[in-house]
């Protein structure tokens, strides 16, 4: 956290999300933080996971190849 605060993992999961085109993604071996207030997602994660990001315009891209798994926009400097 951003105080040098540690957090406990309280479980690991699923979280199913729903895409700005409609389709349900799923990513796996979610941690659950119940002391955070905002959900994160990790882009080292995702890259461990053969995805590639790209930032511009203020928007976020996480592609497999040529297709776009997720699409995030940035808000008060978080995407």
């Amino acid at each position: 956290m951003g105080d040098d605060h540690t957090c406990r993992i309280e479980g690991i999961g699923i979280v199913l999300i729903r895409m700005f085109n409609g389709m349900v993604r799923e990513l796996k071996d979610v941690g659950y933080v119940p002391q955070l207030k905002k959900n994160l997602i990790s882009i080292g994660a995702l890259e461990a996971q053969c995805l590639k990001g790209t930032f511009s315009d203020d928007v976020l891209k996480m592609l497999k190849g040529l297709m776009v798994i997720l699409k995030g926009f940035r808000r008060n400097n978080m995407y």
